[in-house]
């Protein structure tokens, strides 16, 4: 079943990071097509290959302390999506009244602050590493039982 789960995996990761790559492509390169420029296409090629690489390092590294790297993601890039993005769209978008703008306005900037307090506190107990021996964890005698 693992050997299946790896294979959805490794079957995915071209899926997850065409789009990504698609608009880096477009600044970095512009709309010049491969097709006619062996060079460009070949500099497309090495591209597309240090991104897969630098994903692979950052799998490596983050493997050992999968719950502090799914962590630290989840602070730079989920909070954004649940606080940040949605209020300066309506911002941007649809508020009229002072009220609705300072709403949001009040939002984007918690998120931030929310953003901020997370990744540091995910970093910081990911530089400390997990002090288990410290709390006593699963010491009976640690306990005040009378």
């Amino acid at each position: 079943m693992q050997f299946l789960y790896a294979m959805a995996i490794l079957i995915g990761i071209p899926v997850q990071l065409f789009p990504a790559v698609r608009i880096i492509e477009g600044k970095l390169f512009g709309q010049v097509s491969g097709k006619r420029d062996p060079g460009i296409k070949w500099k497309k090629n090495v591209f597309r290959t240090l991104i897969v690489l630098a994903c692979a390092v950052m799998s490596a590294v983050g493997a050992a302390d999968l719950d502090k790297f799914v962590s630290l993601i989840g602070s730079f890039a989920c909070v954004p999506l649940v606080y940040i993005y949605p209020a300066y769209l309506h911002w941007k978008a649809v508020a009229d009244s002072p009220l609705a703008k300072f709403g949001d306005l009040t939002m984007v900037v918690l998120g931030f602050i929310f953003m901020i307090y997370t990744t540091l506190s995910t970093v910081s107990v990911w530089i400390q590493g997990n002090n288990y021996d410290e709390l006593n964890i699963g010491d009976n005698e640690s306990f005040n039982w009378h």
